[in-house]
C-alpha cells in the first residue's frame, strides 16, 4: 500500500505540455567579400543563387545494368563566391529569453508547480552559466557555418550586444575552438556566457549580432540551407534558400539550422562505444540524430524519464539536470499520454 501511495503522489508528464524557445536566431545572410575588408560593412555583396545543370551518372546502390550507362541529368540551385572574392560572410542575430520554467500550455497544474520549484532549486544550486557557456562556445567556434566551416583557410567570429556596442567579442581563431570539448578555458567565452546566463535568469532583453567570416577561396562554392520542396514541380533536384533583402535576394541559412548548431551541446549521453572524443549532439528529447539514423538517449536516459525523476526530487546527476533544463530552453511540445 505504501508503494501505491508513493506512486500516486508522484507527478507525471501532462498530456498537454509545451514550452516556447528561449534561443531565437534569425535567418543568416550569406555575403561575399575580401578577407581584409572585415571591418568595412559596405564592401560586402549578397550572394545570389544560380541554376546549374550537369550530366552525371547514376551511382546510387541498386541500379540495374541498363541504368548504369544511362546519363543522369542533374538540375538544381547552386551558390558560389564571385571569382574575384575569397571570403564568405554570414550575419544573423540571436535573442536569448528568460522564464525558462514557464509553460505555454499545460493541463496539469500540480506538475508545473513541482517543475517550477525544482527549476528554482537548480537555478540557485547550479545556475545557468554552465549551459550558457556551451551556447556561447558554439557561437565562438562558428559551428553554425556547418559545411562552410570545413576546409576554410581561416574563420573569424564577431559577436556584439545590439543594446551595448561596447560589449563585443572577437574570436580570431574560431576553428581552433573545439566543437566537442566544452571544458576549454577562454575568458571571452566566459564573459559572453555570463551575459547569456544573466538573460536566462532574469529575462532581461538580450539580442546579439553575430558575424562570421570564412576565407574559403576565390570563386569557391558555398552552401546555403536546402529547401524541402516538391522537386517534381519543375524537375529540379535541389532548391536552396534565398532571403529577400533591401539590396535584392540573398542566399541564406535557415534560422532552424543555426539554432540546431547553437544547441548542439549534449555530451552527457552514454556513448555506445569507446571514443577518444565524444561528439556533441543537438539537444533533443531522445537524442535523435536523423543523419546518423540513431537516437542516443533511449529509455531511462530520455527527457521524459529524467524530467519525472527531476520534479519528484529523485537523485539526478548535475549533467542530467543540465539536459532537462536545456530541453526546456529548446522548447517544443512535450505532452505525454493520459494515464
Amino acid at each position: 500500500m505504501a508503494k501505491k501511495a508513493k506512486a500516486k503522489n508522484q507527478a507525471s508528464v501532462p498530456s498537454v505540455l509545451a514550452f516556447s524557445r528561449k534561443i531565437e536566431p534569425s535567418d543568416g545572410l550569406m555575403q561575399a567579400g575580401l578577407w581584409e575588408n572585415q571591418d568595412e560593412p559596405q564592401a560586402w555583396q549578397n550572394i545570389k543563387l544560380h541554376d546549374k545543370r550537369n550530366r552525371a551518372t547514376k551511382s546510387q546502390y541498386g541500379v540495374s545494368e541498363d541504368e548504369m550507362i544511362q546519363p543522369n541529368i542533374v538540375w538544381g540551385d547552386d551558390a558560389s563566391l564571385p571569382h574575384e572574392l575569397d571570403t564568405l560572410k554570414v550575419t544573423f542575430t540571436v535573442k536569448f529569453l528568460g522564464n525558462i520554467d514557464q509553460a505555454t500550455a499545460n493541463n496539469k497544474p500540480e506538475f508545473l508547480t513541482k517543475l517550477k520549484q525544482t527549476y528554482s532549486n537548480y537555478k540557485q544550486d547550479i545556475g545557468l552559466e554552465p549551459l550558457a557557456k556551451r551556447y556561447a562556445q558554439n557561437l565562438a567556434n562558428a559551428r553554425f557555418l556547418w559545411r562552410n566551416r570545413i576546409g576554410a583557410e581561416g574563420v573569424v567570429v564577431r559577436v556584439t550586444n545590439t543594446e551595448n556596442s561596447t560589449q563585443s567579442w572577437l574570436f580570431e581563431d574560431a576553428q581552433k575552438i573545439s566543437l566537442h570539448d566544452f571544458e576549454v578555458q577562454n575568458t571571452k567565452i566566459d564573459d559572453l556566457a555570463k551575459l547569456i546566463a544573466h538573460s536566462f535568469e532574469t529575462g532581461e532583453y538580450l539580442l546579439l549580432k553575430v558575424e562570421a567570416f570564412a576565407k574559403v577561396g576565390l570563386g569557391q562554392r558555398v552552401f546555403p540551407s536546402q529547401e524541402m520542396r516538391d522537386k517534381d514541380k519543375d524537375n529540379k533536384s535541389k532548391f536552396l534558400y534565398e532571403i529577400e533583402t533591401l539590396q535584392g535576394r540573398c542566399a541564406g541559412l535557415h534560422s532552424e539550422k543555426i539554432g540546431n548548431a547553437i544547441r548542439t551541446i549534449d555530451t552527457w549521453y552514454v556513448a555506445k562505444e569507446e571514443l577518444l572524443v565524444k561528439p556533441a549532439i543537438a539537444i533533443e528529447p531522445y537524442g535523435s540524430v536523423p543523419t546518423q539514423g540513431d537516437a542516443y538517449r533511449p529509455s531511462k536516459t530520455d527527457l521524459y524519464s529524467l524530467m519525472v525523476k527531476w520534479i519528484n526530487q529523485e537523485d539526478l546527476s548535475v549533467e542530467e539536470q543540465h539536459f532537462v533544463v536545456a530541453n526546456l530552453i529548446r522548447g517544443g511540445v512535450f505532452g505525454g499520454k493520459d494515464e
